[in-house]
């Protein structure tokens, strides 16, 4: 059966890449760079593409809405987009947009999988879960915004798991490694590193363990579960808590309803 897949930050990179391994289904493309969706969507006759800023809450409701008006049912949800920002604009890209584009789309979700992109960098930030967007000293860095924002991928993996295993949703996330991409083009020593073949790895490459998440057995999967080339892997106890799982989830919801 022809499954309906949306990905977001799906014009490039990661997104890309998991896209042409879905090229069989039915796709339904987000990006921001218009020129780039474009240039995505011609590669795949019969997708739809829709252009959306995730920087702007009012662009995400407007493509739940498309989405919603395309089909009745979403299979597969990919929460790929994201990227390497200062301040609360990380948390907005990185996690608000997608916790509202999930929550919008629940009336199509029972049965479906969510995968989130997550990271390694959740490790090295402490997210404030009550006020996601509260300034902060961690808001001056890039990097330790960026950590932020990867620590809410995983709570809201681990409390989607909790809130809507009745409706047979398999929420999940995955690090997809250090990927020779358009990421962090703005950092240098991220820029150098990709001159390191043995340290970072192809989009496809990279994009292996989501797509092996969207077509394993259910019966083989974790819901909540953070994975790493195909087997769990850890997180700090920061980002696998329940209870600030709960937490950060009704923050999020009083941030996107403003």
């Amino acid at each position: 059966m022809t499954r309906t897949v949306v990905i977001t930050g799906a014009s490039a990179g990661i997104g890309l890449a998991a896209a042409r391994r879905f090229a069989s289904d039915r796709l339904i493309l987000l990006g921001r760079d218009e020129r780039r969706l474009a240039a995505a969507g011609a590669l795949f006759p019969g997708s739809t593409t829709i252009r959306a800023d995730f920087a702007d809450l009012s662009q995400v409701c407007s493509a739940a809405a498309r989405i919603a008006g395309l089909c009745d049912r979403v299979d597969v949800l990919v929460n790929n987009a994201g990227g390497l920002y200062r301040g609360p604009r990380a948390i907005a890209v990185n996690h608000l947009a997608g916790f509202l584009l999930a929550n919008l789309l629940l009336d199509l979700l029972p049965g479906a999988r969510i995968i989130t992109t997550a990271s390694l960098a959740e490790a090295w930030s402490v997210l404030d879960v009550d006020n996601p967007l509260r300034a902060s000293l961690a808001h001056r860095s890039r990097w330790l915004s960026y950590g932020s924002s990867k620590q809410a991928n995983l709570l809201f993996t681990l409390e989607a798991a909790r809130r809507w295993s009745s409706l047979g949703i398999l929420p999940t996330a995955f690090f997809p490694g250090l990927v020779r991409s358009g990421f962090a083009a703005t950092s240098p020593l991220f820029v150098l590193g990709k001159l390191v073949p043995v340290l970072f790895t192809s989009p496809a490459r990279a994009a292996d363990t989501l797509c092996w998440l969207a077509d394993a057995p259910r019966s083989e999967l974790v819901p909540g579960g953070y994975y790493f080339r195909r087997s769990l892997f850890a997180a700090t106890p920061r980002s696998t808590s329940p209870t600030r799982a709960a937490r950060l989830w009704e923050s999020s919801l009083a941030a996107v309803a403003h």
